[in-house]
């Protein structure tokens, strides 16, 4: 039977920093179920000299960050990262641009709840399972409608694109399940004055900007870079999905069973035995398989369940549109769209399902979740990247490229009050995490259900003789990073480094 000191399984950031960490010196395998190397980054070349990252997208801060600190010796960052602040354009549903100073107030409005709700974390008189929507439902319309010189309907449609951002950047399904004890959210601040918010008492802002973006190629230099540090390709095995992993009394070793997948949809299964194991996938992977691939280990169920199944976990996605040229505002890098008027909000989905000669009923709420429309910078090729979060983000993955791009063009293109014919995109491409099911979603939240020790009990590694036998890394371990790169790249150093100090004893 094939043996090893360590596998490594999941090749994603926190996989590869765990890999680095080793280092050549320490007999381990990389164990991927997909057939790339990133885990939720994945760059994708949407067209010529055009790379889109259909996951992960940014850097959140500078300093202190690994992160950064890697991709700018690479120098793949953007010179232009966060250059937007006055390059935003919003239009309400009949094509009138809204004021920027009523936007900038109706900002500040929501900053002030955000400073209130940071200012709740520890409140005891707060019910655990109280949500953002909760609070929000409870304060914002009432304080907009008090702040701004604004018709209802401009209030509603305010509301809506802040609901819609929040579900985009905490990657929830709803906001009734991010928890405002132990949550502050992200607001997409760095559209504005690149402020940003984070988790109460927990998640760590590093100074900085926000958001960094990258030159085209996207984090591909980066996954390159990490990947450079294993020393040959016979330590990572691609396409195999670990299915059981059981502890051996005896031996004190694990017995690893293995599911090779290849391109001809044939299995093959391999079991190895090794010392220790370090495991790296998603939290939504875990979810969906954690009970079945330990089912032998009873302890180590007792230990995780509880906390894999507090943590949030859901999707969101995104929709890259390639065009022959742009039809836009150069000057605008960032485009909102305020839904004001429903009736024509109602028109609008009527006219593209008789268009797409379908009487789907999702369509509706895929278009109402469409309000931000960001303009690729790192490519000279014009771009558009639609997000959506919530229910739509799942919708869409049923939809096909050429189905869900006609329905962002079609909406642009209403907005803007220009004929969609002229326009058309000759490229999309979107993601489908959910549909992964080696992802299952996008990054980890804190859910009205989440507790302030389920993360520790998350990485806790699993020691059935006394030595730490199982680890655990991933972003949705990291104490004060989860849900990004630099959290999901630093709980792979944390357990590697845990790793090297329990073999050198």
């Amino acid at each position: 039977m094939e043996y090893c000191k360590v596998i490594i399984v999941g090749g994603g950031v926190a996989g590869l920093g765990a890999a680095k960490t080793l280092g050549p010196n320490v007999n381990y395998l990389l164990i991927e179920a997909q057939d790339y190397l990133g885990g939720r980054i994945l760059t994708i070349d949407a067209a010529e000299n055009v790379a889109v990252d259909v996951g992960a997208q940014f850097i959140h801060g500078k300093e202190k960050n690994i992160l950064y600190e890697i991709c700018e010796q690479l120098s793949c960052i953007s010179d232009d990262s966060n250059n937007i602040e006055n390059g935003v354009l919003v239009i309400l549903s009949d094509g009138t641009k809204l004021d920027p100073e009523i936007m900038q107030k109706a900002r500040l409005v929501w900053e002030d709840i955000v400073e209130e709700a940071q200012a709740k974390f520890g409140d005891t008189t707060i019910p655990a399972h109280y949500s953002l929507a909760d609070y929000l439902q409870k304060h914002l319309k009432e304080r907009l409608l008090s702040s701004l010189s604004c018709s209802d309907n401009i209030i509603d449609g305010l509301i809506d694109y802040f609901n819609s951002s929040e579900l985009i950047e905490n990657g929830c399904l709803s906001l009734s399940d991010l928890s405002l004890i132990g949550k502050v959210y992200n607001f997409q601040s760095y559209i504005y004055a690149c402020l940003y918010y984070s988790e109460y008492g927990s998640f760590e802002y590093l100074d900085g900007e926000d958001e960094y973006e990258f030159k085209n190629g996207g984090y591909r230099p980066f996954i390159s870079y990490m990947k450079s540090f294993i020393p040959d390709d016979n330590r990572i095995r691609l396409n195999s999905e670990v299915i059981r992993v059981k502890y051996l009394e005896d031996s004190h070793q694990l017995l690893v069973h293995i599911r090779h997948h290849n391109k001809t949809n044939e299995e093959k299964i391999s079991t190895i035995l090794c010392d220790h194991m370090i495991w790296t996938s998603s939290l939504g992977y875990l979810k969906e398989n954690f009970s079945s691939i330990f089912s032998n280990e009873i302890e180590l169920i007792e230990q995780k369940q509880t906390a894999i199944n507090n943590l949030g976990f859901d999707t969101i996605n995104k929709i890259a549109m390639v065009y022959e040229k742009s039809f836009w505002p150069e000057e605008n890098h960032l485009i909102i769209l305020l839904h004001t008027q429903k009736q024509k909000l109602l028109a609008l989905v009527e006219s593209l399902k008789a268009l797409l000669n379908t009487k789907e009923t999702d369509i509706q709420t895929i278009i109402e979740a469409i309000h931000m429309y960001e303009a690729l910078s790192s490519t000279e090729v014009p771009v558009l990247i639609c997000w959506f979060g919530g229910p739509a983000a799942l919708l869409l993955e049923n939809l096909s490229e050429k189905v869900i791009g006609q329905i962002c063009h079609e909406v642009l293109c209403s907005y803007l009050n220009i004929s969609s014919e002229l326009n058309q995109p000759k490229h999309v491409l979107k993601s489908e995490w959910y549909k992964n099911r080696f992802v299952r979603g996008s990054y980890s939240y804190c859910s009205t259900k989440s507790r302030t020790k389920d993360r520790e009990q998350l990485r806790t590694g699993y020691a059935p003789d006394g030595i730490p036998r199982i680890q655990f890394a991933g972003e949705a371990t990291h104490a004060k990073f989860y849900a990004t790169v630099h959290g999901a790249l630093e709980s792979g150093i944390r357990e590697g480094t845990e790793l090297l100090s329990i073999i050198n004893k």
